[in-house]
């Protein structure tokens, strides 16, 4: 039946406009993470690396991974050396262990295998959920009475309400008497 009362109009056709943005933001999102987890998938348990992947295949992610992450003439990780690093650490590390123990490991001894170091920090820091905290922080910090905000402070407070919990251990004194020596007025009377 159609609508003849604008107001109705509007709500009804307001809803369907959010709930079809909505799931189409989901699907992409969703794609997005399958996409990330096939490249990815053979860091997510290096120890089981070597009963999981045939050595063929195991070249092939690497090699994968090597062009996901290249750019015209540069790249972050070399396949080969990938491969080669992942092997002996199949060996060092036991299946089922995360990729965040995985990167401690290597950190606590010198950086022993710097492809897998690059490739577990890019796994580790992916940006998957950044995008809605970001937006959730934004309502709660430019809503009617602060509008009028610049970017740049509006930027300043999105970074410390999403970063709350290094904000929260920060020592304010040092910052403070710093800002207050840099803002002093010093007038001569003399």
């Amino acid at each position: 039946d159609p609508i003849l009362d604008p107001k109705e109009r509007f709500k009804v056709e307001c809803f369907y406009c959010i709930l079809d943005v909505s799931i189409t933001s989901i699907e992409e999102r969703f794609c997005q993470l399958h996409g990330h987890c096939e490249t990815f998938e053979f860091l997510y348990d290096i120890g089981n690396n070597k009963n999981q992947f045939s050595k063929e295949d195991l070249m092939k992610h690497c090699e994968d991974l090597h062009l996901a992450l290249s750019t015209d003439n540069a790249a972050d990780i070399d396949a080969v050396e990938l491969y080669d690093e992942l092997i002996a650490l199949s060996e060092l590390t036991s299946p089922k262990t995360s990729p965040l123990k995985v990167l401690e490991f290597i950190v606590r001894n010198d950086f022993f295998t710097p492809n897998t170091a690059i490739a577990l920090r890019i796994i580790l820091t992916l940006p998957v959920a950044s995008g809605e905290r970001s937006f959730s922080k934004l309502k709660l910090l430019k809503n009617y009475l602060r509008s009028t905000m610049s970017q740049n402070c509006l930027s300043g407070l999105a970074l410390i309400s999403i970063e709350n919990t290094i904000a929260k251990n920060l020592d304010f004194t040092d910052l403070l008497k710093d800002y207050a020596s840099i803002k002093t007025r010093k007038i001569q009377f003399i």
